[in-house]
């Protein structure tokens, strides 16, 4: 299995199993569960246009995470997980 293959399928898992548990959409609030910071942190970060988040969608006139951006974030982010 080579790491691109890896990284896509651990990509599925996790978003699996963040759709098992919140739902394919999590409000600011549920991502307090998701990364150790606050909902109010969250939104004061995104505000300031923090690169070191996942990225939301606006949807409805709220943002929102998407499991699937947040499980990319969390395994390509080398800022949240730094690679060797």
């Amino acid at each position: 299995m080579t790491e691109t293959e890896y990284r896509r399928m651990l990509k599925i898992s996790i978003t699996q199993s963040l759709i098992q548990k919140y739902g394919a959409i999590l409000s600011f609030k549920e991502m307090e569960n998701v990364i150790p910071l606050r909902e109010f942190t969250i939104r004061d970060k995104i505000t300031k246009g923090a690169i070191d988040l996942p990225r939301y969608t606006q949807l409805e006139g709220k943002r929102v995470f998407l499991a699937n951006d947040i499980a990319e974030w969390m395994v390509d982010n080398d800022l949240k997980f730094p690679k060797d």
